[in-house]
């Protein structure tokens, strides 16, 4: 089922989205309902990546900050002796 959203824009962005609309040969609307939709499907992946770092780290999954940082340190100090 589509619906019809009203959203306020600024002069320009508008102007732009219909210079790349015109480009496309395609309607403005297709160029904003494949935007939002491609925002929403990454916003969606993003929420989700999250969640799972936070069940892994409650599961005591997961590298403590100290030693990432003595890590990144370490691995610092290694090539600034190559160089």
């Amino acid at each position: 089922m589509t619906v019809h959203v009203t959203i306020a824009m600024d002069e320009a962005v508008k102007a732009k989205l219909d210079a790349l609309a015109h480009g496309r040969g395609v309607p403005v609307d297709e160029i904003v309902a494949s935007a939002v939709a491609d925002m929403a499907a990454q916003e969606a992946a993003f929420l989700a990546a999250v969640d799972e770092g936070l069940k892994s780290l409650d599961a005591g999954e997961g590298v403590p900050h100290d030693d990432v940082v003595a890590e990144v340190m370490r691995q610092r100090a290694l090539r600034n002796r190559a160089a």
